[in-house]
């Protein structure tokens, strides 16, 4: 008994065919993706130069609880502005010959609630 192919059954194994082809290249993508190799972020002691998560987040610690509040008109805005613009002159000195960082200073505008006389803070 001979086995006899039609058009419909050689359409049908081109679609499996491209189908396992798909099938393998997902698999090998997907592989990639789970064994991919992440970048270890930089401890606190990285070279300054070189961004680390480590210190962003002492930052941000910094900023969040050790100063605390920074609503309108409380000290907390003030300290802030201060450790901010003193980490900012830090990197100032800090960085290279060709690189140009500028410090810009502003005047805080506050309007009283009874908006009789404005009061400037510095």
């Amino acid at each position: 008994m001979a086995w006899r192919l039609n058009s419909g059954d050689i359409a049908g194994f081109k679609i499996l065919f491209s189908l396992g082809i798909l099938y393998g290249l997902i698999s090998v993508l997907v592989y990639s993706i789970i064994h991919m190799k992440f970048i270890t972020p930089l401890p606190m002691d990285a070279p300054p130069d070189r961004f680390s998560e480590a210190r962003a987040i002492e930052h941000v610690r910094i900023l969040s609880k050790d100063i605390g509040g920074r609503q309108q008109g409380r000290q907390g805005l003030r300290l802030a502005a201060q450790y901010i613009k003193t980490q900012l002159e830090m990197m100032k000195e800090r960085a290279q010959p060709g690189v140009r960082i500028e410090i810009e200073e502003t005047i805080i505008f506050h309007l009283p609630m009874n908006w009789d006389q404005p009061r400037f803070d510095q």
